[in-house]
């Protein structure tokens, strides 16, 4: 899994917080983001957490398959865990802990990439405060083809910006390598205006840009490096990110 960088305090938000409660112990207690999935056996409810952890409990089994949480939850090694089967076969299956979620949990915002579209051309662009490099799984499995993304914008009092991911360019391959570039673009409050800084998380589901390249082969694979494109504040050019990998099956 692709560690990310959190950005600086005056965000307010991290997509990961941990302690331990008892020294010496394997209790913990954490604030972080959890993709939600069900037990392909029993329909329960568990979530994979950007920790790396497996997670349940009474309260998560309201939540969606297939949603990203944020949310505080804690552990003690005397609250055990619950075996979850996570494939077709029985020998599929981890041990997820039943863990206590505290205060209310947050749904991340999900939206697909735009294929082959390009972002709305504005005299004015709205630009980014700071953003996360995207953190994300090596596979497709366990947060769904998720990326998340963290970032911060300066808007007015009660208002909120919408964020969209446009896939804009593709190079052809060479040596089993495809260059893509996917444009973020913001849409908020307007530079110049009063305003204060807020912070948000994102999730950029990448599922049909893997679907657009994946081939079938079962032994040979192609990587897609991945650049972002957006805008900052203090700067005037686009931003350009530095390059992500996917892996996907070859041809």
């Amino acid at each position: 899994m692709k560690k990310t960088i959190l950005l600086f305090g005056m965000i307010g938000m991290t997509l990961l917080l941990s302690s331990c409660l008892e020294e010496g112990s394997r209790n913990y207690e954490e604030t972080s983001v959890a993709y939600i999935a069900e037990d392909n056996a029993t329909g329960n409810i568990y979530g994979r957490t950007l920790s790396g952890r497996f997670i349940t409990s009474s309260q998560m089994q309201l939540m969606s398959p297939g949603t990203l949480q944020f949310f505080r939850y804690s552990w003690t090694e005397e609250r055990g865990s619950t075996p979850v089967r996570t494939g077709a076969s029985s020998t599929d299956v981890i041990y997820a802990d039943n863990v206590v979620i505290s205060g209310e949990p947050v749904e991340i915002n999900s939206v697909s990439l735009r294929m082959g579209q390009q972002p709305p051309v504005v005299e004015t662009p709205t630009k980014f405060v700071a953003i996360d490099p995207p953190f994300y799984a090596g596979d497709n499995i366990y947060l769904g083809d998720h990326w998340i993304f963290q970032y911060a914008y300066e808007a007015k009092k009660g208002e909120s910006a919408v964020v969209d991911f446009y896939h804009v360019e593709n190079s052809d391959a060479t040596n089993n390598e495809i260059s893509i570039v996917i444009d973020i673009n913001i849409e908020g409050t307007p530079e110049g205006t009063t305003v204060s800084t807020k912070s948000d998380l994102i999730a950029l589901d990448m599922s049909d840009l893997r679907a657009m390249y994946e081939g079938t082969s079962t032994t040979s694979t192609k990587e897609l490096k991945i650049k972002f494109k957006y805008y900052m504040k203090g700067s005037s050019q686009i931003v350009d990110s530095q390059i992500y990998r996917m892996t996907v099956k070859g041809d």
